[in-house]
């Protein structure tokens, strides 16, 4: 599959599960949930679980769900003003949470709150809650179409945008975007690192 084959477009709640299945397989090899899923062999599962129940949350929110191709890949993105994610939310997907993370739910919690801590408050920004491409579709240009999807909004709007990236490898693409490394920082003092990743306009 090429870019020129894939077409994106808000999903649907419908497809809840194929964004759960497409993020859960993207982030495989990343370095957060391998410290938050250590040594399980329910990890993939317990991935699949926790990115259905987070799409679900943004279906049913009306945020920006795309999905390109058949599930090559998928984001989340959350409208201007609309990033913080609320208590009922948490409440209502507390059985998904439990499920995903087992005893480690609390830290999983506390991972959460800090993320969420150190979220810019103004000026107000389009929010990249996750995007991912799955394993076999990936270096195809995937990934970028569905960032540009709402940059293109972002910019026409005159709105930045704001992300943060728990994979390095990851940097470099957002860099080619427009995104630009704030700051980094150790989950939980004591975790794997997370790059806060910025990006103004583009006229």
């Amino acid at each position: 599959m090429t870019t020129a084959q894939t077409e994106v477009l808000r999903a649907t709640r419908e497809q809840q599960t194929v964004l759960g299945a497409t993020l859960a397989d993207a982030f495989s090899d990343d370095p957060v949930f391998a410290w938050l899923l250590p040594d399980d062999d329910k990890r993939e599962e317990r991935r699949r679980t926790f990115f259905t129940s987070i799409a679900r949350s943004y279906l049913r929110r009306d945020k920006h769900a795309y999905v390109a191709g058949d599930g090559a890949g998928a984001a989340l993105w959350a409208a201007p003003g609309a990033w913080r994610l609320p208590q009922s939310e948490v409440l209502r997907e507390t059985p998904s949470s439990v499920k995903a993370f087992g005893r480690n739910l609390p830290r999983a919690l506390r991972l959460l709150m800090q993320v969420e801590g150190l979220h810019p408050k103004e000026p107000k920004h389009w929010y990249l809650g996750y995007v991912g491409v799955a394993a076999q579709h990936r270096n195809q240009g995937v990934g970028g179409l569905l960032i540009h999807e709402v940059l293109r909004q972002a910019d026409r709007d005159g709105v930045p945008a704001y992300l943060e990236s728990s994979n390095e490898r990851n940097l470099t693409l957002y860099k080619r975007h427009g995104f630009e490394v704030t700051r980094a920082y150790s989950v939980l003092d004591r975790g794997p690192t997370i790059w806060r990743m910025w990006r103004e306009p583009r006229a």
